[in-house]
């Protein structure tokens, strides 16, 4: 499945959770997570957009690592983990109609954009009360790409620049690594805080991981103060401003 095939599968579930919420989270939850349902999801078939989002969701959360695209990876179970009396999976799946409808329920009231994360840093950054969680495909040597992947030092080293220019806060997960620790350094105001994890294999098998968040300046203070990182004016509180932009540090940054 090529990346615009998968992007407009996507968008085709977003629209029947506008559209069609109770049906999908019907037509899921009577699905039960059975082997043959996933094989069935991949094969081609003439069917209606809501039947076509059931699939997808079968196709997603039934495979290895949600790995849509590739042809490789095959159904997920567990064989030692359980969860409220049920297989790990089968409880997982048995979750997602509950989660569909918070799903539907969340996007109501949120803006989304589908765009490169380094575009989306740009548009904030001189907007200092917006916060930033960056997740991004971690730069890292691993055994298999995923479909759709940025794991090349040009993308991240971009990306870091922009971060490294913005005045929004930010919040960056990766794996411990030289070009990070390079980029984001302590003078320049980054912080970075470790997290111990794990993974888990479909046969149980953990692997120790070792997470780290990487924390700008803005966002430091923000936490220490326990308050959004800017000053509004009376003019814009009569606005209803929330988010106003600050172009530059030498600007007034609005009195209170």
């Amino acid at each position: 499945m090529a990346i615009n095939d998968i992007d407009g599968e996507i968008i085709n579930v977003f629209e029947q959770l506008r559209a069609n919420p109770a049906a999908l989270c019907c037509a899921v939850g009577l699905t039960p997570y059975a082997r043959a349902e996933f094989e069935d999801s991949r094969k081609p078939m003439k069917i209606n957009d809501l039947e076509r989002a059931r699939r997808f969701l079968v196709r997603s959360m039934m495979t290895v690592n949600g790995t849509v695209g590739s042809s490789h990876c095959g159904f997920s179970f567990s064989q030692s983990y359980a969860r409220n009396g049920h297989e790990a999976r089968v409880n997982r799946w048995n979750n997602l109609p509950d989660r569909l409808d918070k799903v539907f329920q969340r996007l109501r009231g949120v803006r989304v954009e589908n765009r490169d994360a380094r575009e989306l840093v740009t548009m904030f950054s001189d907007r200092p009360a917006t916060l930033i969680y960056l997740d991004p495909p971690y730069f890292t040597k691993r055994d298999h790409g995923y479909v759709i992947d940025a794991n090349d030092e040009d993308f991240h080293t971009e990306l870091l620049k922009v971060c490294k220019k913005s005045r929004c806060m930010l919040l960056i997960s990766a794996y411990e690594n030289d070009l990070y620790d390079r980029l984001l350094m302590p003078k320049d105001g980054w912080k970075k805080w470790l997290v111990h994890t794990h993974t888990r294999d479909t046969t149980g098998k953990d692997y120790d991981r070792t997470e780290v968040l990487w924390m700008n300046a803005a966002f430091v203070k923000a936490r220490a103060d326990c308050r959004v990182p800017i000053r509004l004016s009376k003019t814009e509180r009569l606005q209803n401003k929330i988010n106003p932009a600050r172009p530059n540090r030498g600007r007034s940054q609005g009195r209170t």
